[in-house]
């Protein structure tokens, strides 16, 4: 460098990537794809699946509007979600939330079963009462 704080052409970027920079230390510029790639804690995270994600809200969801249908859907979504987590050897997390949609869903389809049953029941033992007991006209 000269007096003034500006480089030289001389003193340009080395040439050579294991050439010393001004401090003295090696300037390490290799690409080789052989060496290993440091993981870093974000590469490490299993992401979690959307599949999964949307088979909670859905069984969820299945407890407020059209039972039967949401729940249905999203026992679809839980197995799809089942085998993308199942094949992804580790990369895919979301089991928790499979089990946890897996579980509201069938929960919600045997109740609402019951409630058809029972009131189907409720209803033909109330239609033969009413119809033994049905006044005649002279």
């Amino acid at each position: 460098m000269s007096d003034e704080g500006t480089p030289t052409a001389e003193q340009t970027w080395p040439s050579d990537p294991e050439a010393p920079n001004a401090l003295g230390d090696p300037v390490a510029l290799s690409l080789d794809a052989s060496e290993p790639a440091e993981e870093t804690a974000r590469d490490q995270v299993a992401r979690t699946s959307s599949d999964a994600i949307v088979a909670f809200i859905l069984s969820l969801i299945s407890w407020i509007a059209c039972p039967i249908v949401f729940a249905v859907v999203a026992l679809i979504f839980a197995m799809k979600a089942d085998k993308s987590i199942s094949t992804s050897a580790g990369q895919v997390s979301g089991g928790g939330l499979l089990l946890a949609a897996k579980l509201i869903a069938w929960i919600n389809i045997g109740f609402w079963i019951a409630v058809l049953v029972i009131g189907g029941f409720i209803g033909i033992v109330l239609l033969l009462a009413g119809a033994g007991s049905q006044p005649t006209h002279p």
